[in-house]
Protein backbone atom coordinates (compact mmCIF):
# COMPACT_ATOMS: atom_id res chain seq x y z
CA UNK A 1 0.00 0.00 0.00
CA UNK A 2 1.23 3.37 -1.12
CA UNK A 3 0.24 7.13 -0.68
CA UNK A 4 -0.98 8.20 -3.45
CA UNK A 5 -2.64 11.59 -2.96
CA UNK A 6 -3.03 14.06 -0.38
CA UNK A 7 -6.15 16.38 -0.51
CA UNK A 8 -6.75 19.22 2.08
CA UNK A 9 -9.89 20.82 3.46
CA UNK A 10 -9.83 24.37 4.70
CA UNK A 11 -12.94 25.12 7.00
CA UNK A 12 -14.41 28.68 8.03
CA UNK A 13 -15.92 28.15 11.46
CA UNK A 14 -18.55 29.58 12.79
CA UNK A 15 -18.79 31.97 15.55
CA UNK A 16 -19.60 31.17 19.00
CA UNK A 17 -19.38 32.78 22.68
CA UNK A 18 -15.28 31.61 22.44
CA UNK A 19 -14.87 34.53 19.74
CA UNK A 20 -17.67 37.03 20.32
CA UNK A 21 -17.81 36.60 24.29
CA UNK A 22 -16.16 38.74 26.91
CA UNK A 23 -12.93 36.19 27.92
CA UNK A 24 -9.48 37.33 28.70
CA UNK A 25 -6.35 36.83 26.33
CA UNK A 26 -2.98 38.69 25.71
CA UNK A 27 -4.98 41.31 23.71
CA UNK A 28 -7.07 42.33 26.51
CA UNK A 29 -4.41 44.99 27.44
CA UNK A 30 -5.20 46.90 24.64
CA UNK A 31 -8.65 48.32 24.62
CA UNK A 32 -9.26 48.17 20.83
CA UNK A 33 -9.32 44.20 21.32
CA UNK A 34 -10.69 43.87 24.46
CA UNK A 35 -13.87 42.82 24.20
CA UNK A 36 -13.81 40.02 21.82
CA UNK A 37 -10.84 37.67 20.80
CA UNK A 38 -12.37 37.95 17.04
CA UNK A 39 -11.58 41.84 16.61
CA UNK A 40 -7.98 40.45 16.86
CA UNK A 41 -8.07 36.82 15.41
CA UNK A 42 -9.60 37.45 12.14
CA UNK A 43 -11.26 34.45 10.57
CA UNK A 44 -11.08 31.01 12.07
CA UNK A 45 -10.48 28.58 9.83
CA UNK A 46 -9.78 24.96 10.22
CA UNK A 47 -8.83 22.12 7.71
CA UNK A 48 -9.16 18.28 7.48
CA UNK A 49 -6.46 16.44 5.45
CA UNK A 50 -7.30 13.72 3.70
CA UNK A 51 -4.54 11.33 2.89
CA UNK A 52 -5.94 8.34 0.02
CA UNK A 53 -3.97 5.54 -0.60
CA UNK A 54 -3.60 3.14 -4.29
CA UNK A 55 -5.38 1.16 -2.51
CA UNK A 56 -8.70 2.58 -1.78
CA UNK A 57 -8.57 3.63 1.71
CA UNK A 58 -8.15 6.78 3.03
CA UNK A 59 -7.36 8.93 6.41
CA UNK A 60 -8.90 11.93 8.36
CA UNK A 61 -6.76 14.48 10.75
CA UNK A 62 -8.01 17.92 11.49
CA UNK A 63 -5.15 20.89 11.49
CA UNK A 64 -5.50 22.58 14.66
CA UNK A 65 -4.92 26.33 15.92
CA UNK A 66 -7.79 28.18 14.26
CA UNK A 67 -5.46 28.81 10.85
CA UNK A 68 -6.40 26.03 8.75
CA UNK A 69 -5.82 27.77 5.45
CA UNK A 70 -2.55 27.67 5.62
CA UNK A 71 -2.56 24.00 5.90
CA UNK A 72 -2.52 24.00 2.27
CA UNK A 73 0.23 25.89 1.45
CA UNK A 74 2.99 24.10 3.50
CA UNK A 75 1.50 20.72 2.36
CA UNK A 76 1.98 21.96 -1.39
CA UNK A 77 4.79 23.79 -0.87
CA UNK A 78 7.11 20.84 0.84
CA UNK A 79 5.21 18.12 2.65
CA UNK A 80 2.83 16.95 -0.32
CA UNK A 81 6.33 15.60 -1.59
CA UNK A 82 7.98 13.93 1.37
CA UNK A 83 4.43 11.57 1.52
CA UNK A 84 3.53 10.94 -1.76
CA UNK A 85 4.45 7.49 -2.56
CA UNK A 86 5.71 6.16 0.79
CA UNK A 87 4.00 3.34 2.77
CA UNK A 88 1.38 5.11 5.34
CA UNK A 89 2.15 2.44 8.26
CA UNK A 90 5.82 4.19 8.74
CA UNK A 91 4.38 6.95 10.91
CA UNK A 92 7.49 7.54 12.66
CA UNK A 93 9.60 7.76 10.20
CA UNK A 94 7.64 10.34 8.09
CA UNK A 95 6.56 12.38 11.16
CA UNK A 96 10.65 12.60 11.75
CA UNK A 97 11.10 13.13 8.50
CA UNK A 98 8.52 16.28 8.02
CA UNK A 99 9.79 17.78 11.34
CA UNK A 100 13.32 17.42 10.48
CA UNK A 101 13.11 19.03 6.74
CA UNK A 102 10.56 21.81 8.02
CA UNK A 103 12.55 22.90 10.84
CA UNK A 104 14.25 25.91 9.19
CA UNK A 105 10.66 27.29 9.20
CA UNK A 106 8.71 25.65 11.17
CA UNK A 107 9.22 23.99 14.98
CA UNK A 108 6.58 25.49 15.98
CA UNK A 109 3.07 26.95 15.17
CA UNK A 110 1.54 26.63 12.28
CA UNK A 111 4.16 24.08 10.76
CA UNK A 112 3.52 21.32 13.55
CA UNK A 113 0.11 22.24 13.55
CA UNK A 114 -0.38 20.90 10.03
CA UNK A 115 1.99 18.28 10.54
CA UNK A 116 -0.37 17.00 13.65
CA UNK A 117 -3.49 16.48 10.80
CA UNK A 118 -1.46 14.66 8.75
CA UNK A 119 -0.14 12.16 11.42
CA UNK A 120 -3.71 11.96 12.70
CA UNK A 121 -4.77 10.81 8.96
CA UNK A 122 -2.20 8.56 9.09
CA UNK A 123 -3.23 6.60 12.48
CA UNK A 124 -6.71 7.20 10.80
CA UNK A 125 -5.74 5.78 7.16
CA UNK A 126 -3.78 2.90 9.35
CA UNK A 127 -6.77 1.56 11.40
CA UNK A 128 -8.89 1.33 8.91
CA UNK A 129 -6.88 -0.55 6.56
CA UNK A 130 -6.59 -3.38 9.79
CA UNK A 131 -9.76 -2.77 11.01
CA UNK A 132 -8.84 -1.76 14.08
CA UNK A 133 -10.14 1.34 16.08
CA UNK A 134 -7.01 3.66 16.95
CA UNK A 135 -6.50 3.25 20.45
CA UNK A 136 -6.13 -0.66 20.36
CA UNK A 137 -2.92 0.19 17.85
CA UNK A 138 -1.38 2.35 20.40
CA UNK A 139 -2.10 0.56 23.64
CA UNK A 140 -5.34 -0.31 24.25
CA UNK A 141 -7.89 0.76 26.37
CA UNK A 142 -7.01 1.68 29.95
CA UNK A 143 -9.99 2.70 31.30
CA UNK A 144 -13.78 1.68 29.92
CA UNK A 145 -15.30 4.93 29.78
CA UNK A 146 -13.54 8.77 29.77
CA UNK A 147 -14.93 11.28 32.41
CA UNK A 148 -15.56 14.54 30.87
CA UNK A 149 -15.42 17.97 32.40
CA UNK A 150 -17.14 20.92 30.13
CA UNK A 151 -15.34 24.24 28.80
CA UNK A 152 -17.67 27.45 29.63
CA UNK A 153 -20.06 29.90 31.51
CA UNK A 154 -23.03 28.62 30.91
CA UNK A 155 -23.58 26.31 34.18
CA UNK A 156 -26.86 26.01 34.35
CA UNK A 157 -27.00 24.62 30.64
CA UNK A 158 -24.10 22.33 31.39
CA UNK A 159 -25.88 20.80 34.81
CA UNK A 160 -28.49 20.17 32.66
CA UNK A 161 -26.33 18.04 30.29
CA UNK A 162 -25.17 15.81 33.09
CA UNK A 163 -21.99 17.72 33.29
CA UNK A 164 -20.94 18.18 37.29
CA UNK A 165 -17.16 19.60 36.81
CA UNK A 166 -16.47 23.37 35.19
CA UNK A 167 -14.03 25.26 33.32
CA UNK A 168 -14.97 28.88 33.44
CA UNK A 169 -13.07 31.04 30.91
CA UNK A 170 -12.04 34.38 32.77
CA UNK A 171 -13.61 36.89 31.94
CA UNK A 172 -11.10 40.09 33.11
CA UNK A 173 -7.43 40.58 33.14
CA UNK A 174 -5.02 42.84 35.39
CA UNK A 175 -6.22 45.60 33.04
CA UNK A 176 -9.78 45.62 34.43
CA UNK A 177 -8.50 46.29 37.56
CA UNK A 178 -9.95 46.41 41.02
CA UNK A 179 -13.67 45.50 39.35
CA UNK A 180 -13.10 42.85 37.13
CA UNK A 181 -11.18 40.94 39.72
CA UNK A 182 -13.81 41.31 42.03
CA UNK A 183 -15.96 40.26 38.94
CA UNK A 184 -13.61 37.33 38.14
CA UNK A 185 -14.02 36.44 42.07
CA UNK A 186 -18.24 36.38 41.50
CA UNK A 187 -17.84 34.20 38.95
CA UNK A 188 -16.20 31.29 40.61
CA UNK A 189 -18.66 31.69 43.64
CA UNK A 190 -21.66 32.03 41.98
CA UNK A 191 -20.03 28.66 40.12
CA UNK A 192 -19.68 26.69 43.03
CA UNK A 193 -22.98 27.58 44.53
CA UNK A 194 -25.19 26.12 41.49
CA UNK A 195 -22.49 22.77 41.17
CA UNK A 196 -22.59 22.33 45.27
CA UNK A 197 -19.10 21.09 46.96
CA UNK A 198 -18.45 17.91 45.15
CA UNK A 199 -18.01 19.35 41.66
CA UNK A 200 -14.38 20.70 40.31
CA UNK A 201 -14.03 24.40 39.32
CA UNK A 202 -10.94 25.03 36.68
CA UNK A 203 -10.26 28.62 35.86
CA UNK A 204 -8.89 29.26 31.84
CA UNK A 205 -6.79 32.14 31.82
CA UNK A 206 -5.74 31.70 28.27
CA UNK A 207 -2.31 33.68 28.92
CA UNK A 208 -3.95 36.55 29.73
CA UNK A 209 -2.58 37.30 33.39
CA UNK A 210 1.17 38.44 34.93
CA UNK A 211 2.27 37.06 37.73
CA UNK A 212 1.03 39.27 40.60
CA UNK A 213 -2.43 39.48 39.22
CA UNK A 214 -2.34 35.53 39.18
CA UNK A 215 -1.29 34.87 42.37
CA UNK A 216 -3.76 37.76 43.70
CA UNK A 217 -6.67 35.90 41.80
CA UNK A 218 -5.78 32.57 43.31
CA UNK A 219 -5.57 33.67 46.59
CA UNK A 220 -8.60 35.41 46.31
CA UNK A 221 -10.56 32.37 45.46
CA UNK A 222 -9.05 30.03 47.55
CA UNK A 223 -12.62 29.70 49.48
CA UNK A 224 -14.47 28.38 46.82
CA UNK A 225 -11.68 25.14 46.39
CA UNK A 226 -10.84 25.89 42.83
CA UNK A 227 -9.11 22.78 41.47
CA UNK A 228 -6.55 24.55 38.83
CA UNK A 229 -5.46 27.61 37.20
CA UNK A 230 -4.95 27.26 33.48
CA UNK A 231 -2.39 29.20 31.26
CA UNK A 232 -2.50 31.95 33.44
CA UNK A 233 1.14 33.50 31.91
CA UNK A 234 2.43 33.04 27.85
CA UNK A 235 3.60 29.85 27.40
CA UNK A 236 7.50 31.11 26.61
CA UNK A 237 7.84 32.17 30.63
CA UNK A 238 8.19 28.92 32.23
CA UNK A 239 9.62 30.34 34.84
CA UNK A 240 6.53 32.34 35.66
CA UNK A 241 4.25 29.63 35.88
CA UNK A 242 7.04 28.25 38.58
CA UNK A 243 6.30 31.67 40.42
CA UNK A 244 2.88 31.14 40.39
CA UNK A 245 2.87 27.39 41.41
CA UNK A 246 5.13 27.74 44.10
CA UNK A 247 3.46 30.79 45.55
CA UNK A 248 0.01 29.33 45.63
CA UNK A 249 0.86 25.25 46.24
CA UNK A 250 -2.62 24.19 47.17
CA UNK A 251 -3.97 25.27 43.72
CA UNK A 252 -2.75 23.58 40.81
CA UNK A 253 -1.44 25.37 37.98
CA UNK A 254 -1.54 23.94 34.36
CA UNK A 255 -0.60 24.71 30.92
CA UNK A 256 0.66 23.52 27.48
CA UNK A 257 -2.21 24.48 25.24
CA UNK A 258 0.01 26.90 22.96
CA UNK A 259 2.59 24.32 23.22
CA UNK A 260 4.47 21.81 20.69
CA UNK A 261 6.25 18.60 20.33
CA UNK A 262 8.02 16.87 22.68
CA UNK A 263 11.17 19.44 22.92
CA UNK A 264 8.80 22.18 24.31
CA UNK A 265 7.48 19.98 26.98
CA UNK A 266 10.03 18.71 28.03
CA UNK A 267 11.19 22.14 29.53
CA UNK A 268 7.62 22.19 31.08
CA UNK A 269 8.74 19.17 32.55
CA UNK A 270 12.13 19.42 33.43
CA UNK A 271 11.41 22.46 34.96
CA UNK A 272 8.39 21.55 37.03
CA UNK A 273 6.63 24.49 35.51
CA UNK A 274 3.02 22.51 35.57
CA UNK A 275 1.37 20.29 37.70
CA UNK A 276 -0.56 18.81 34.78
CA UNK A 277 0.00 19.43 30.85
CA UNK A 278 -2.39 19.88 28.44
CA UNK A 279 -0.97 19.23 24.80
CA UNK A 280 -3.53 19.79 22.16
CA UNK A 281 -3.80 16.56 20.08
CA UNK A 282 -4.20 19.36 16.83
CA UNK A 283 -1.51 21.31 17.62
CA UNK A 284 1.13 19.78 19.67
CA UNK A 285 2.18 17.22 16.90
CA UNK A 286 -0.73 14.51 16.61
CA UNK A 287 -1.56 11.30 18.44
CA UNK A 288 2.29 10.36 17.61
CA UNK A 289 3.79 12.98 19.64
CA UNK A 290 1.22 13.55 22.23
CA UNK A 291 2.42 9.75 23.58
CA UNK A 292 5.92 10.73 23.70
CA UNK A 293 4.72 13.68 26.01
CA UNK A 294 2.87 11.05 27.49
CA UNK A 295 5.41 9.11 28.39
CA UNK A 296 7.60 11.67 29.59
CA UNK A 297 5.04 13.28 32.05
CA UNK A 298 4.70 9.46 33.36
CA UNK A 299 8.61 9.33 34.43
CA UNK A 300 7.90 12.45 36.35
CA UNK A 301 4.40 11.66 37.87
CA UNK A 302 2.71 13.90 36.11
CA UNK A 303 -0.55 13.66 34.48
CA UNK A 304 -1.75 14.52 30.81
CA UNK A 305 -5.21 15.79 30.21
CA UNK A 306 -5.80 17.68 26.68
CA UNK A 307 -6.48 20.65 25.68
CA UNK A 308 -9.71 20.09 23.63
CA UNK A 309 -12.22 17.69 21.93
CA UNK A 310 -12.72 14.89 19.35
CA UNK A 311 -12.16 11.35 18.51
CA UNK A 312 -8.62 11.32 18.31
CA UNK A 313 -8.26 13.38 21.72
CA UNK A 314 -10.80 10.43 23.34
CA UNK A 315 -8.39 7.80 21.39
CA UNK A 316 -5.48 9.13 23.27
CA UNK A 317 -7.22 9.52 26.33
CA UNK A 318 -8.22 5.89 26.53
CA UNK A 319 -4.69 4.31 25.28
CA UNK A 320 -2.74 6.39 28.27
CA UNK A 321 -2.80 5.57 31.81
CA UNK A 322 -1.62 8.94 33.12
CA UNK A 323 -4.50 10.71 30.80
CA UNK A 324 -7.41 10.79 33.89
CA UNK A 325 -10.06 12.68 32.11
CA UNK A 326 -11.30 14.95 29.45
CA UNK A 327 -12.30 17.99 28.19
CA UNK A 328 -15.39 18.86 26.35
CA UNK A 329 -15.33 22.97 24.96
CA UNK A 330 -18.73 24.10 25.04
CA UNK A 331 -18.40 24.88 21.08
CA UNK A 332 -22.10 24.25 19.91
CA UNK A 333 -23.89 26.87 22.39
CA UNK A 334 -24.93 28.52 19.39
CA UNK A 335 -25.40 26.04 16.96
CA UNK A 336 -22.77 24.58 14.49
CA UNK A 337 -21.87 20.74 14.05
CA UNK A 338 -18.42 18.87 14.33
CA UNK A 339 -15.66 19.19 11.71
CA UNK A 340 -16.60 15.06 10.81
CA UNK A 341 -19.06 12.76 11.04
CA UNK A 342 -19.17 10.35 13.90
CA UNK A 343 -17.60 12.53 16.38
CA UNK A 344 -18.36 11.22 20.07
CA UNK A 345 -20.54 12.96 22.22
CA UNK A 346 -20.11 12.78 25.89
CA UNK A 347 -23.61 11.82 28.15
CA UNK A 348 -23.75 12.35 31.59
CA UNK A 349 -19.93 13.02 32.12
CA UNK A 350 -18.64 10.98 29.94
CA UNK A 351 -17.36 9.82 26.86
CA UNK A 352 -17.20 6.08 25.27
CA UNK A 353 -16.01 4.75 22.33
CA UNK A 354 -16.88 2.60 19.47
CA UNK A 355 -15.14 -0.06 18.11
CA UNK A 356 -14.99 1.44 14.63
CA UNK A 357 -12.22 1.57 12.71
CA UNK A 358 -9.62 4.19 12.74
CA UNK A 359 -11.03 7.20 14.40
CA UNK A 360 -14.69 6.21 13.89
CA UNK A 361 -15.48 9.63 12.12
CA UNK A 362 -15.93 10.40 8.17
CA UNK A 363 -16.58 13.60 5.91
CA UNK A 364 -18.93 15.66 6.21
CA UNK A 365 -19.93 16.30 2.61
CA UNK A 366 -22.00 19.78 4.28
CA UNK A 367 -19.95 21.08 5.98
CA UNK A 368 -16.75 20.69 3.54
CA UNK A 369 -19.29 22.37 0.97
CA UNK A 370 -20.20 25.20 3.40
CA UNK A 371 -23.95 24.20 3.65
CA UNK A 372 -23.50 23.41 6.80
CA UNK A 373 -21.49 25.51 9.77
CA UNK A 374 -18.80 23.80 11.64
CA UNK A 375 -18.48 24.84 15.28
CA UNK A 376 -15.73 27.05 16.36
CA UNK A 377 -12.77 25.16 17.67
CA UNK A 378 -9.97 27.85 19.21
Amino acid sequence: MRISAIKVHPILMSSSWLSEGLVANPMSIYPNYREKRSSWYGPMTSAIVEINTDEGIRGLGVVGGGKGRLAPIVIEEQLKNLLVGQNPFNIELLWEQMFRASQFYGRKGAVIEVISGIDLALWDLVGKAVNQPVYNLVGGKTKEKIPVYVTGNLTERHLSEGFRHVKLALPHGPADGPEGLRQNIALVERTRKLIGPDGDIMLDCYMALDVPYAIKLAKAVSEFQLLWMEEPVPPDQPDAYRRIKDAVPELLITGGEHEFTRYGFRDLIEKRAVDILQPDIYRAGGLSELKKIAAMASAYGLPVIPHGVGAATYHFIISTHNAPRAEFVDIFAQGGRPLLRGEPVPKSGFVELSEAPGFGYELDEDVISGKANAALIF
